[in-house]
């Protein structure tokens, strides 16, 4: 068999972009916080990184970090507040793409186990147990827990080993944000790309997307389709 797993990112693979699906979050966040929305902006996003790199271990300590920054001192309920605040947010944010389960469930079936590798903040690995995705995954690497970031090597080779699978047996689909693909494939995984309609939107981000001339797929099913009568063939 020449594919064994297939690997998949989160946000803009299995779920819609992140950004394009939290509407109100972050200024429900600074009026539960009691801070300018401006100065909560700019410092929430100066924070991203570490918050994706796995800096804070729990919501609670990435919001004090941030009222810290602009030299706010929320109160234990204001934070409590606005951690409710993101987790519904977040939650909402980790709704399936129509075809996403029927993909993940017909590779399941066909046999090939599934890895997931997310750059994200420890929302998600803390919501992760909630969701439709649970179950039907065999290895899952998020950057905020497990304080690895794409395009980091050794993100993949963790997921490999996690699955116990050969990076070149696997397949790894994505969106090409921040130029995973191509670290993928220097990993020695076989990279899809999986067009996202919010590439031209946020140029540098999506640079990859854009120039990529690997595989690529318009939507999740076509995975299947793709991944699985290669392997026949072998």
């Amino acid at each position: 068999m020449k594919y064994q797993a297939v690997i998949f990112d989160l946000f803009g693979t299995l779920v819609d972009d992140f950004v394009s699906g939290i509407g109100q979050m972050n200024e429900e966040l600074a009026g539960a916080l009691g801070v300018p929305f401006g100065s909560f902006m700019e410092t929430w996003r100066r924070t991203a990184e570490l918050r994706s790199a796995g800096a804070f271990q729990s919501v609670q300590a990435s919001l004090e970090h941030a009222c810290g920054l602009i030299g706010v001192s929320a109160s234990a309920e204001q934070i409590g507040t606005a951690v409710g605040v993101r987790l519904r947010y977040t939650r909402n944010a980790l709704q399936p793409r129509a075809d996403a389960l029927d993909t993940l469930t017909q590779l399941k079936t066909l046999g090939y186990k599934l890895g997931l590798i997310s750059n994200c903040s420890i929302e998600i690995p803390i919501l992760w147990p909630e969701t439709a995705f649970a179950d039907l995954f065999d290895a899952v690497i998020f950057s905020g827990r497990d304080c690895l970031r794409k395009p980091d090597p050794r993100i993949y080779k963790l997921a490999c080993e996690r699955l116990g699978v050969a990076p070149e047996r696997c397949v790894y689909v994505a969106d090409g944000e921040n130029f995973e693909l191509t670290a993928a494939r220097r990993a020695g995984l076989n990279p899809i790309l999986i067009r996202n309609p919010h590439r031209d939107k946020r140029k540098e981000l999506f640079r990859e997307a854009r120039e990529w001339e690997g595989l690529a797929v318009t939507g999740l099913s076509q995975v299947v389709e793709l991944v699985h009568p290669i392997q026949k063939k072998d």
